[in-house]
């Protein structure tokens, strides 16, 4: 059963608030100089984050509650996923959330209105078409290569190992590219080289904290902060994705 509203709201505020903990800790360490473990925390808090999202999209019933759904929220690989979705989104902007909010007050009245005049002509017997009257058309988003990946990756290979008869299946359009990369462990690795040396069968050594530079973890920061960011609920981009993801999880039973 899907938690409540005020259980979920309590959950994501303390997932967002260990995010921001971790994301100063990195900031400390970084101006401290210490480059690699800075990086991983960083990581980390952007794991967070995304662990928020899901629980955002839980919230505004785009996701499911169901154990799969839940057991994503353990795996790194999945958390970066949805990380590049989350980026996607817009942020809110203050500045112009007025004017936003009468663009689509004004789009929603002209599809109303043409539902009222669809309505009249049923009434009064005519079925017959009006392309001098269309239906006003809802915004066109498109999902970036990377955003569908990442979204296709969690869905049909992560979420579907869970299931207890699950078939992960990975399609040629998102076997490579950065999503994939991402599926298969890159960032954690990454995440993984600023906390430990890592020593081959061989005895050699492979990834290490001293790979990590000032600047890979400068830019992980950046990133972080702006995944930090509120993002705009409304916008066209996250309703789009809050109708989508519904479609591709409606299959999905915690039942084999």
């Amino acid at each position: 059963m899907k938690p409540s509203t005020k259980v979920l709201q309590l959950a994501i505020e303390a997932v967002e608030d260990n995010a921001q903990r971790l994301l100063e800790d990195a900031k400390y360490l970084f101006d401290m100089e210490r480059y690699p473990t800075a990086f991983s925390l960083t990581v980390l808090a952007q794991e967070e984050v995304a662990k928020a999202f899901l629980l955002r999209l839980v919230e505004d019933r785009a996701l499911p509650w169901l154990p799969e759904v839940r057991r994503t929220m353990a795996k790194h690989e999945c958390k970066h996923l949805l990380a590049i979705v989350l980026e996607w989104i817009p942020q809110m902007d203050f500045g112009t959330m007025d004017s936003k909010n009468e663009e689509r007050s004004a789009r929603h009245q002209l599809k109303m209105d043409w539902y009222e005049r669809l309505r009249q002509r049923h009434v009064s017997g005519d079925w017959s078409e009006h392309p001098e009257d269309p239906e006003p058309a809802d915004p066109k988003v498109d999902f970036p290569k990377e955003v569908a990946d990442a979204i296709n990756i969690f869905r049909h290979e992560e979420v579907e190992r869970y299931r207890p008869l699950g078939y992960p299946w990975k399609d040629e359009e998102w076997a490579s590219g950065h999503a994939r990369k991402i599926a298969d462990g890159w960032l954690d690795k990454q995440k993984q080289s600023g906390f430990y040396v890592e020593i081959s069968k061989t005895g050699q050594i492979g990834q290490h904290p001293g790979l990590v530079s000032r600047e890979m973890s400068k830019r992980e920061i950046e990133k972080t902060e702006q995944l930090h960011e509120m993002r705009d609920r409304a916008s066209d981009e996250y309703t789009k994705l809050t109708t989508l993801l519904p479609l591709i999880f409606a299959n999905l039973s915690s039942q084999p």
